[in-house]
């Protein structure tokens, strides 16, 4: 879900370059490392898109209208020890949280009094590589830790304790037309400093992106109420809650009212399958997500360098563009800039198309808009596995930076862990271990969508019949994806720089 920063990518290959490491044990993505493919990679392609087609001939046969029904149940977790693991998990809430606010701290500490290196720089490592890498791995294989760790929502809580705050905090109604819109704009926002922006690379701007988004949400949560803010305006709350919907480990308050959670378990994935449909913010939301990590993965192709070129070598743009230049704006931010608007908006038309005509193949009486909002959460496991083949190898090397920085966090020549001397270990993960994640993940994502699609239209369908006929748009647009996303993310390990 989500571009890291290119410093940081850039410094590891020059790491590798310094220590003369061959082209096979570099890395993957944006690495400019080569990795010869056994076979021709449309194969590798064609045979995604059939997985994925087969997937759905399985479903079809062996999936009845029965089943899909029984999905979505919760296993109360009554092993041994529960008593103990409930009591030890109250205990160690607080200490994950006043672990979190710590290193929230030390994070803008170090942006602004560390070296102004992104690569010897704690901040950017720990926020790009670690934190939103590692964060939805969590989510989405563990359960929603954000809740809990959550650093803004913890030091409001802790505001909150102060009469004069609690008593005027949310005292202002939250727009129910906003919806969670203002989290969408500020998710395209983030994908914008996270991929585009040239002066987000440096650590003491991220301090200072980071103290700007703390004083708009804890502003958002005194005006609004800190759970109405959560929901609809505090994007990462927003996406690690989606995310979160994937996992297999719950968190249901006892119905005795004492306060203790209590563990639940359930399949992964049952958390998507919704009986009401998302409003368009929250369709629109997803659908970011996953336009903003495809259009990531695209411009490390050819293909983006050749239409930035064919744009340069139109005469009227060229002058127009040639202008813009001479005034200082940065052509490539600009086209990159483009890109991320655009694209969205691509996969939102294509997906309202695409829905509306299964909608009507299906002939349940649902609104487009409705249909879009039941389907879109059976998206969340293809962003997630697009996640896992973009960043994985990137959170193995570049996360291992944060290890000799916690020693010397601010520069000052501490070696405060007895870490300051650990080197890389840079190849942790080989190029084609790297090549063989991306094409499992990516086609373990889609065939996951593809059944959670088929057990959302049965739930929705008069018929089986209509169901499958119904599901037919959406599941040839997975599978188009499939394959599309297969070789965008085979062009920086297949061709190189």
């Amino acid at each position: 879900m989500f571009e890291i920063r290119r410093p940081l990518k850039i410094g590891v290959l020059w790491l590798m370059l310094g220590v003369g490491l061959t082209p096979l044990t570099a890395l993957a993505h944006g690495f400019g490392a080569r990795y010869q493919l056994e076979i021709p990679l449309y194969y590798y392609v064609l045979g995604a898109g059939l997985a994925v087609s087969l997937s759905f001939l399985i479903a079809a046969l062996f999936l009845t209208r029965k089943h899909s029904e029984k999905h979505g149940l919760l296993w109360r977790y009554q092993g041994p020890g529960r008593e103990m693991l409930s009591r030890a998990a109250d205990l160690m809430v607080p200490v994950l949280q006043v672990f979190s606010v710590a290193l929230f701290l030390l994070i803008i500490f170090a942006g602004f009094l560390g070296q102004q290196s992104p690569m010897r720089n704690l901040a950017p490592v720990l926020v790009w590589s670690v934190w939103w890498v590692g964060m939805v791995y969590i989510q989405a294989l563990i359960g929603d830790l954000w809740r809990l760790v959550n650093p803004w929502n913890i030091l409001f809580t802790w505001g909150e304790k102060i009469p004069l705050i609690r008593s005027y905090s949310g005292r202002l109604r939250y727009p129910e037309k906003l919806s969670c819109w203002p989290g969408v704009f500020l998710f395209w926002l983030f994908a914008w400093l996270e991929q585009v922006a040239p002066f987000a690379e440096r650590p003491a701007s991220l301090a200072c992106l980071i103290l700007a988004y703390s004083l708009l949400t804890w502003l958002g949560m005194f005006l609004f109420g800190r759970d109405t803010w959560l929901k609809r305006a505090e994007v990462f709350s927003i996406i690690f809650s989606f995310l979160a919907r994937m996992a297999p480990i719950v968190a249901r308050p006892e119905v005795d009212g004492t306060g203790h959670n209590r563990l639940w378990l359930r399949p992964f994935g049952v958390g998507l399958l919704v009986r009401q449909p998302l409003d368009r913010a929250a369709t629109s939301l997803l659908l970011i997500l996953l336009a903003t990590v495809t259009f990531d993965g695209f411009r490390d192709t050819e293909k983006w360098a050749e239409i930035v070129h064919w744009l340069l070598a139109q005469p009227g743009l060229f002058k127009i563009l040639f202008a813009l230049q001479k005034e200082g704006m940065d052509l490539l931010v600009l086209f990159e800039t483009l890109g991320l608007l655009i694209t969205p908006v691509i996969f939102f038309i294509s997906y309202r198309i695409i829905c509306g005509l299964s909608a009507r193949l299906t002939d349940s009486g649902v609104s487009t808009r409705d249909w879009s909002g039941l389907f879109i959460l059976t998206l969340v496991p293809i962003s997630f596995a697009y996640h896992i083949a973009h960043y994985l190898t990137f959170l193995l090397v570049a996360g291992q930076l944060a290890i000799p920085l916690f020693s010397d966090p601010f520069n000052m020549g501490w070696d405060l862990l007895g870490t300051g001397g650990r080197q890389l270990d840079l190849g942790i993960i080989g190029i084609g271990a790297t090549w063989w994640v991306a094409v499992g993940a990516v086609v373990i994502g889609h065939v996951y969508a593809v059944y959670l699609a088929h057990v959302m239209a049965l739930r929705n369908a008069q018929t089986t019949k209509k169901a499958l006929i119904g599901q037919m748009p959406l599941i040839l647009l997975m599978i188009g994806y499939t394959m599309m996303s297969l070789w965008i993310l085979a062009q920086p390990i297949v061709q190189g720089d």
